[in-house]
């Protein structure tokens, strides 16, 4: 059986390791980062920035789940009349659930997939992207490339959750050849674990990682991240979502 080890959001983290055991997996997971809800400033300027014919953009599920704590009941009639765009067919489907209606979405569930499809319709126009404070900077310059005025809402903040008994258990089963894949769902998840392990094992971290597991992206992004981090990716799914991933990883061959 696979012994596949992943690092999450502590909230997602439960549901995402009962996902990968229905596929049959042996899972070892660890909380990556934590999620810290953005001060009343930040929705008071999303409120603001939603002027006539703005377009607006979910960056998660998780920028989703914010805004409907902060608005509650309010949050479908502040988006009437604007075209909302999601990141990929998780947050398309949570906002669906919260009573807004999604325009359309990336052939690529990525941030290089959501330029692809703005890119041509949004000159001169005002883009709200509501995501977290940690996101790459691929779609900020993609959509001023574009013609576009970029309205940057950070709805939520993502910390690193630290070094727990889990973490260090995925370390060792790494250091111990124990563990056949390690995926990550983010570049700062990627970021953050490395740092683990450099922390604990110096610059041999980073030769345990390269030598005794694989290693899967679930997109562009973070197969980008995970490159400069010195350790390409074997495997990045071709829809990026948690689920597509992990079956890419159950039916790799080698």
């Amino acid at each position: 059986m696979t012994v596949l080890g992943f690092t999450r959001p502590a909230s997602k983290l439960e549901a995402s390791v009962k996902e990968a055991e229905s596929l049959g997996f042996t899972v070892l997971a660890a909380p990556s980062l934590e999620v810290e809800m953005a001060s009343e400033s930040e929705f008071v300027r999303l409120r603001e920035s939603l002027i006539a014919d703005s377009v607006a953009v979910f960056g998660s599920t998780t920028a989703a789940d914010m805004c409907q704590k902060y608005f509650g009941e309010h949050l479908p009639e502040l988006f009437e009349g604007h075209r909302v765009y999601a990141i990929g067919s998780r947050t398309a489907d949570r906002l669906t659930e919260l009573g807004i209606e999604v325009s359309e979405l990336p052939k690529e569930y990525s941030s290089y997939g959501l330029v692809d499809l703005l890119k041509e319709d949004i000159g001169g126009k005002r883009v709200v992207m509501i995501r977290s404070d940690s996101g790459t900077d691929i779609l900020s310059e993609g959509i001023t490339e574009a013609g576009a005025e970029l309205v940057d809402i950070a709805v939520y903040h993502l910390n690193d959750a630290g070094v727990t008994k889990d973490t260090e258990a995925m370390m060792d089963a790494i250091a111990e050849k124990h563990m056949d894949w390690i995926a990550f769902t983010s570049p700062m998840s990627s970021e953050v674990f490395f740092g683990h392990m450099s922390e604990r094992f110096g610059e041999d971290g980073f030769r345990y990682m390269c030598q005794n597991v694989k290693v899967a992206a679930i997109g562009r992004p973070t197969a980008e991240a995970l490159a400069r981090l010195g350790r390409p990716a074997d495997l990045v799914p071709s829809k990026s979502t948690f689920r597509d991933m992990l079956e890419e990883i159950r039916n790799h061959r080698p």
